[in-house]
Formats: C-alpha cells, structure tokens, sequence
C-alpha cells in the first residue's frame, strides 16, 4: 500500500523543529540518560508533529528483514483475543517470525504510541484490531510501507487487508433468533463502545432487527458496560428492581451475559422463563453456567491463522491477495433461549 506523495520524516527534520542537533534526537528518543527531561519532551513534541519514527533497529538487519510481526489488541486478558494470538504464532513461528505485542486498552490514542513505537523496531508488518485508528496511525503506516491486517470486523474499506466477519450480521441474527422465541421487550448490554467498532456493530444489528420485526427499540434499556462478569451481575440486579423486567438480555460479551445468569440464579429469576440470554464469541465460560448460554461462535483461532497466512502471501511478494477475508459466524442455542430445555 505505497503512498508515494508522503514523505517520511528524517531525523534531521525533528531536530531542525525542536532546535537541537540531530544526535541530540537520537539519545532523547533512545531515552538517553545524559538528555535533559525538558528536552527530551520538546524532541517527543516534534517527532509527534512531525509523525517521525525513531529506528531501534540496525540498517544491517533492516536490509536481511526484522522477521518481526506487530500486533496490537484491545487487551490480553480476554481469552477471544487470546485465541487469535495462538493462530497467528502458530502459521507464523513455523516461518520464523515472531509476534511482538501491545494491547491499546479500547484507546485509539494508545493504539496510536504503540504502533509508533512498534515500527521503531522494524517490523515486517502490521496487525490491528478493527477500524477504529487515529488520523496520525494511518499516515504512519501508510509511509511504512509494510503490509497491514486490521481483525475482528469487516465491512469497512481496510487501510490495507481485513480480516473478520461481520459484527452487524453477526448480532442481527441472534436478536431475530430471540425474537423468533417469543421476546418482545428486548434489552440490549454493550461491551466498550469507545473507539470500539465490532460493539458499534453490534448494537447497530440488534436495533436494525427490531426495527425489522417491527418492535420498539427501548433505549432505556441499551446500556454500555465494561467487559467484565460483574458488569452482568449488576445489571442483573438492576432489572430484578424493574417493575416490568425484559423479556430477552442481548449482551455483546459472553462474559457479561454469564455475569447476568450466575446473579440470576441467586436472585431467583428464572432463565429462559423470566428472561432469556444470548452472548456473543462462544467464550469456555458459555459453556459452564446453568443454563447454557446461547451465543454467537466466533473461529476466533481461525481469524489469526487466516491473517497469517495472507501476511506470509503478502511477504512472498503476491499481487493479487484479497483485501477482505470473511471467516463467518454461527448461532450456537443453548438452554438459555429455548423454554423447552
């Protein structure tokens, strides 16, 4: 993806804007202990407007290749993005590459540092997770010039590849499968919406198939919440004091969704009887709590083997790569949804 009209700063460029010698450049961004701390912060300031990434790497291994693929995930704690990780080392090691990794905390602004960071190691290419990047992430990799995969979602044009499914698609189908079952007074918890386009998605399919079925969306009843079973857990304890409670929970985690059913289950409220629940990405947790969480599958191991294989395509030097590649989804009921079990 070459943009040939960007030109990419030079270290002199920075020293020029921020009144030092090039080499003083050099020790500040390579944190140098001889740089003053208010110099060392007027050189940062002038390689960020300048867009300038320091080089960690020797030219001689530059010019042989880093053998290095940067990824950076929204965090590593969560064991979907976890599975992703496994894929990708597994195709990418048996080459000789290594993955190095930084999670961005759901921040675009975070995704930004590391990625500029990241490529001051020379990397031979880059993983992102979603569409959702600052203006100064896309100039930097676009002067990269190195091959970029962006996950877990597709639908939107990708700075380069993509490589996912579709979240819109994904949430639509399981709400339908609620609606199918009788909900009527659907609720809607999302995971971290901000700068955060697969739960953008999500939300956007749950409320397009109860615009389609003809019922009322109920904004009340739309909620943001951290990615975290307590989230669940109070939420459940917040509808058992509604005079009129849902009829169905959508949760855009797993996890959320199993916080609602274990805090249920001690409150007294019936699943599916009282409520039904579905989740989404098919998380172990799903499988564990009673009743059985009905979710939507995510091949989440798949969506890091398929990346790394069109990285290694891209690397050989192949033209004609797609720049989308669709890994599907899948509605998996359980006993959460079905009255009959």
């Amino acid at each position: 993806m070459p943009v040939s009209h960007l030109k990419t700063p030079a270290m002199r460029d920075v020293a020029r804007l921020a009144g030092v010698a090039p080499m003083t450049v050099s020790r500040a961004l390579g944190g140098h202990p001889s740089v003053r701390p208010e110099t060392r912060q007027q050189v940062q300031l002038a390689a960020r407007k300048l867009g300038y990434v320091h080089n960690f790497v020797a030219r001689a291994l530059l010019r042989r290749g880093s053998r290095l693929i940067a990824l950076v995930v929204p965090n590593v704690s969560n064991s979907v993005f976890a599975e992703t990780i496994h894929g990708l080392e597994e195709i990418l090691q048996a080459e000789g590459y290594t993955l190095i990794i930084g999670h961005s905390g759901y921040s675009k602004e975070a995704e930004e540092k590391l990625v500029r960071t990241l490529l001051g190691y020379g990397p031979d290419a880059v993983v992102l997770t979603g569409f959702t990047h600052t203006k100064a992430t896309r100039t930097l990799l676009r002067r990269a010039r190195i091959p970029v995969v962006e996950t877990w979602n597709i639908g939107a044009k990708p700075l380069d590849v993509a490589v996912g499914f579709s979240n819109f698609e994904a949430a639509k189908a399981i709400t339908r499968l609620m609606i199918d079952r009788g909900c009527r007074r659907l609720a809607y918890a999302s995971g971290t919406q901000t700068d955060n386009d697969r739960t953008q998605a999500r939300e956007a399919g749950f409320r397009r198939a109860l615009n389609e079925a003809g019922l009322a969306v109920r904004d009340a009843l739309v909620s943001t919440h951290a990615m975290e079973l307590e989230s669940g857990m109070a939420l459940a304890r917040d509808f058992a004091r509604m005079r009129r409670m849902p009829d169905g929970l959508f949760a855009a985690s797993d996890i959320i969704a199993s916080g609602f059913i274990l805090e249920s289950c001690r409150l007294g409220i019936k699943i599916p009887y009282d409520i039904a629940v579905a989740g989404f990405d098919d998380a172990p947790l799903s499988n564990a709590v009673e009743p059985r969480l009905t979710t939507v599958h995510v091949p989440q191991r798949e969506i890091g083997r398929a990346t790394a294989q069109i990285l290694l395509r891209r690397l050989a030097g192949e033209k004609n790569v797609p720049t989308q590649r669709d890994v599907g989804f899948k509605i998996i009921e359980r006993a959460s949804t079905r009255l009959e079990d």
